[in-house]
């Protein structure tokens, strides 16, 4: 998958989700990654590189996923976002 197509994803999904959102991304992330936490603030947390995610081939069902739970992508510094 490219990161255009990622960035069509998250565009076009709408989010609907129950239950942990960022939990759940999180066990999306680890089919892939094996840090899948980069970093946290107060109330957003950062999930893995978009490029390692998709260099180590996240598909297009997982990503419609992220974006169904509401994560999104951090162009500035170039991760996976979620509130939490």
């Amino acid at each position: 998958m490219t990161t255009e197509r990622l960035e069509e994803i998250f565009e076009t999904t709408d989010s609907k989700w129950d239950g942990d959102n960022a939990y759940q991304g999180l066990t999306v992330f680890v089919k892939y990654v094996n840090d899948v936490l980069e970093a946290a603030e107060h109330d957003v947390i950062y999930g893995p590189d978009i490029e390692t995610a998709l260099e180590a081939g996240l598909t297009e069902d997982d990503a419609i996923v992220l974006a169904k739970l509401n994560w999104m992508l951090d162009n500035d510094c170039g991760s996976f976002a979620c509130f939490v």
